[in-house]
């Protein structure tokens, strides 16, 4: 899966336009709550096979340290 791919999962999840997100994107700037980190649990579990626990998802800052555990 592409960098882009893994991109608009994302935007997906964090239901906001395709495009709008960059991997410096801070994720302050987007709804980045308690119901987007286990959104972003499911769907890195089911889609590359990987179990995130809390101290990974709160030391997460921006979208290029999400990418990271998606490779």
């Amino acid at each position: 899966m592409t960098q882009q791919e893994k991109i608009g999962l994302l935007e997906e999840m964090f239901e906001v336009d395709a495009g709008t997100l960059r991997p410096e994107t801070a994720l302050d700037t987007l709804q980045w709550d308690s119901m987007a980190m286990l959104s972003l649990i499911a769907l890195v579990n089911e889609k590359f096979g990987k179990r995130l626990n809390g101290t990974q998802i709160k030391a997460f800052k921006t979208v290029q340290d999400i990418l990271e555990v998606m490779e």
